[in-house]
């Protein structure tokens, strides 16, 4: 292409950005509580109408304005990662950043408000840069490849999402405005905000476009650009401040809003920008105002008080763009990926000895969960007497009817995460599948708040159906873009998340929307709040039946490990035993979920930890993942109710504060093997 082509589409491109932010920013003003038309707004300065004139200045002028900066921040920082890590599909939120950066104003704002007073923008940017140290080592390092990178920033942002969300439930009377807030808000009043961040954010789309010739030079390889005379490291660490002030200031702003720094750039490389210089001006202007029409959208669907978070609307946007990225990335080969990840070794200690010890652990917890867990300690010998019917009523009451099916329902939905997980990773031959990774859990999710929506008195076999219809759909969306890579695990992966994403921006939409009879964040972070006898008489059958049906595909589904080819000459029907497996992971999963809430990691530790303890036998590891499962999701939530008494943690935020670490250890054991 001659060089006057590419400026005038360059120029083209920016043109039509400065056209597209001011009919975004005009549609912004015009909506909000009560709708404006563009022309009552100019008059209102011109008459001095000053009740019109004081919404907006006050309100709806600063708030366009916080659009544009933190469409702008995010939409550069997103284009400047991809640039230096050669990644497109990276952005703030996809790497933790914007995370991170949001889990540090959580902390400050409940532990030390003086902090968010003289120095949010620096707490802000504490918290991403402890989110890229936490992306770089689990990545690698130097060895970091841009599929590592990308996968290690999708479990960062999903552990400290996760913590953040338990921290402003357990803390809800220090942060309720961060509860919506974190969603992601341009709601501003008065210029405060704007007045704290312009700076900081004009700042350094000065400093990044001032940087755009090395950027181009960095687009041919760290050597060619070395052999040019550029020092690399010392431009990636001047990106990553940039970075991270860029998103910083902007979360600070408006809260962790994501996708924004993914499909702006990626809609200006699509019209055919190359150079930075370009590039970073167009993908500010449409940032702005990519946002600012999602902001838009917001009020177009509610009112000032039931109007989804801008963040609901910019994934429900990008997660589709997010999904079609992979798929386009995975059909050029253009992204390293491995067919298999190992994790090294299985031990293999006496399936017998460890089944005995693991039932007796499980009794322990069982024991544990009737003795400690509650205002009353009891003491064994009453438990006893309790469970016989010899003790006193109120000491019965307290063991049967309270703390009995409780840890009994933890304990069974710990082992139906945990089956599923096994079967979903012997089906799909992907170590990190469980049920939250493959979809199901958001799909579920989705499809039980809006069985609750339609219809607030469901009951609870109207409420699992709806549980297992959307598993089901997210679940099969999954599979079918997935097959188009083989079934790749890390495309398989991404491809998982991003539906997890739409799911999600829609139980958003939908938590906003609805009045829900009680706190929905509580069920949506995964408990055990309102477990009773019923929610044992639902997850008792449906594991019996999952765990029953596992073991009648055990051995053709072994076969698979072997490769589809293999599998097939030896016998093995590979559809019908990879959808059989995966509708009984399906099922399982969806019905634990609508007991629990969508509890991760379980199904993905405990797979792991029976492998590691007993081989790859999948006939072995299928009882012995069960039994750790229960375990594991039964411990938590003990220590759930015990760390904070008489306080409660959500039981899963306390397996994601297990699982975080183990499946970092396992990323980084994978890479040395």
């Amino acid at each position: 292409m001659s060089v006057p082509r590419q400026c005038l589409r360059e120029l083209g491109m920016i043109g039509a950005g400065v056209m597209a932010l001011v009919a975004a920013f005009a549609l912004n003003m015009a909506h909000g509580e009560a709708r404006i038309g563009v022309g009552d707004i100019i008059r209102s300065f011109a008459y001095n109408d000053d009740l019109l004139r004081d919404v907006v200045s006050g309100f709806r002028l600063p708030r366009a304005t916080i659009g544009v900066l933190a469409g702008s921040g995010f939409a550069v920082s997103g284009a400047l990662m991809q640039s230096i890590l050669r990644n497109p599909m990276v952005s703030p939120g996809i790497l933790g950043i914007s995370a991170g950066s949001f889990f540090f104003i959580a902390l400050a704002t409940i532990f030390a408000p003086a902090l968010i007073v003289f120095m949010p923008i620096a707490v802000a940017v504490c918290g991403g840069l402890v989110a890229v140290l936490m992306v770089y080592l689990l990545a690698g390092g130097f060895r970091a490849t841009p599929l590592r990178i990308l996968l290690a920033g999708l479990i960062v942002a999903m552990t400290i999402s996760s913590i953040t969300g338990a921290l402003l439930l357990l803390y809800e009377s220090e942060a309720r405005f961060l509860i919506t807030w974190s969603a992601g808000s341009l709601r501003q009043n008065g210029w405060s905000n704007v007045q704290l961040v312009w700076p900081w954010i004009v700042l350094c789309l000065i400093a990044a476009f001032t940087l755009s010739r090395a950027y181009d030079i960095a687009r041919l390889g760290e050597d060619t650009a070395r052999s040019l005379g550029q020092k690399h490291a010392l431009l990636v660490t001047a990106t990553l401040i940039v970075v991270l002030v860029l998103t910083g200031a902007s979360v600070a702003a408006t809260g962790p809003i994501g996708f924004v720094g993914l499909v702006a750039p990626h809609l200006v490389k699509l019209a055919g920008v190359r150079r930075h210089a370009a590039l970073i001006p167009a993908a500010a202007l449409w940032g702005s105002s990519l946002l600012l029409a999602a902001d838009s959208i917001t009020y177009m669907l509610g009112s000032l008080t039931s109007a989804p978070p801008v963040g609901a609307i910019t994934a429900a946007l990008g997660a589709p763009w997010l999904l079609w990225l992979v798929l386009r990335r995975s059909r050029g080969g253009q992204m390293n990926a491995a067919s298999s990840l190992d994790f090294g070794r299985a031990g293999h200690v006496s399936p017998t000895i460890l089944l005995l010890a693991l039932l007796l652990l499980i009794g322990l917890t069982l024991l544990a969960g009737l003795m400690f867990v509650g205002g009353l300690p009891l003491s064994g010998m009453q438990v006893m007497q309790a469970l016989s019917g010899k003790a006193a009523p109120l000491m019965q009451k307290i063991v049967w009817d309270m703390r009995g099916p409780r840890i009994l329902a933890a304990c069974l939905a710990g082992a139906g995460f945990a089956l599923a997980g096994a079967l979903f990773q012997a089906a799909l031959r992907n170590p990190l599948a469980d049920s939250s990774i493959v979809g199901v859990n958001g799909g579920a999710t989705a499809g039980i708040l809006l069985m609750v929506a339609l219809f607030p008195a469901a009951s609870a076999t109207g409420i699992g159906m709806a549980a297992l219809a959307g598993g089901m759909l997210a679940a099969a969306t999954v599979y079918i873009l997935a097959w188009r890579t083989r079934l790749t695990p890390t495309f398989l992966i991404l491809i998982g998340i991003s539906v997890s994403a739409l799911c999600g921006a829609f139980v958003q939409i939908l938590v906003m929307q609805t009045r829900f009879t009680d706190n929905p964040m509580v069920w949506l972070i995964g408990g055990l709040y309102g477990a009773n006898w019923s929610t044992v008489q639902i997850l008792f059958p449906t594991l019996l039946a999952g765990f029953i049906c596992a073991m009648l595909v055990a051995t053709k589904l072994e076969l698979l490990s072997l490769g589809d080819i293999t599998a097939r000459s030896l016998g093995a029907a590979i559809a019908p035993v990879r959808l059989a497996a995966g509708a009984t992971g399906v099922t399982v999963a969806a019905i634990c979920v609508s007991q629990t809430g969508p509890v991760g990691y379980v199904g993905l530790l405990a797979p792991h930890l029976a492998r590691f303890l007993c081989g790859h036998s999948l006939r072995a590891v299928l009882p012995v993942s069960v039994l750790v499962g229960a375990l594991l999701l039964g411990l938590a939530d003990i220590a759930a109710r015990l760390v904070i008494a008489p306080g409660e943690l959500p039981a899963g935020s306390v397996i994601a504060l297990i699982g975080a670490p183990y499946l970092i250890y396992l990323i980084r054991r994978s890479m040395r093997t």
